[in-house]
């Protein structure tokens, strides 16, 4: 299904009038490779094993990252709200198979564009190319930020971190995947909670 700019957010506007910048015309173009697609709370929409050949923007709801170990447990490491842009970028980048999954902890409403569309929109409009370097790029250091705070912080400092930037989370994510992206017990995160509020 098509989007229409009236239903879409507009920080999705923004990111690519302000961001990049397009003309209006400009972005009516890009937005026509777009279509919306509707995801149900649970759905696993990205597979471990699958290749990723799109681009994926959250226009309403959340998700969560996750990898399986060889016993069989998730372990969570990255929470996506709207705004975002979710996928397996290795994949994406390389055609392989992907090692992460994706599922969707709310009813979700994703703008998606194929991988060979948006090739041939960069071609068309080179501004594009520029902005998603940047984004790229972003994404990189936010990487690299997110691997440090897992090695060097406690689960309390992680805890805390996560309600600092997202402090909706405990109402939109169940205490178990927040446990898991804490890397604690979910009666441990309990107690963390319960210790924290009595401060």
């Amino acid at each position: 299904m098509k989007p229409y700019a009236s239903e879409i957010s507009p920080a999705f506007v923004n990111a690519f009038r302000r961001d990049t910048p397009l003309s209006q015309e400009e972005f009516e173009i890009v937005l026509g490779k777009f279509r919306r697609e509707y995801v149900p709370r649970k759905f696993l929409y990205v597979r471990e094993g699958q290749v990723t050949d799109h681009k994926t923007y959250i226009n309403k709801g959340c998700v969560r990252y996750f990898t399986i170990d060889d016993k069989g447990r998730e372990h969570t490491t990255v929470f996506a709200f709207e705004d975002w842009w979710i996928g397996d970028i290795e994949s994406y980048i390389t055609g392989n198979p992907g090692i992460i999954n994706i599922q969707a902890i709310e009813d979700c409403e994703f703008l998606c564009v194929s991988k060979a569309d948006f090739e041939d929109l960069k071609d068309q409009l080179p501004a594009l190319k520029r902005y998603e370097d940047s984004k790229r790029q972003r994404n990189f250091f936010a990487t690299i930020q997110h691997l440090s705070e897992v090695k060097t912080l406690s689960p309390e400092q992680r805890y805390l971190k996560l309600i600092e930037s997202h402090p909706t989370v405990f109402q939109r994510v169940p205490l178990q995947y927040i446990a898991s992206y804490l890397d604690i017990e979910p009666q441990s995160l309990s107690r963390l909670r319960k210790r924290l509020s009595q401060k």
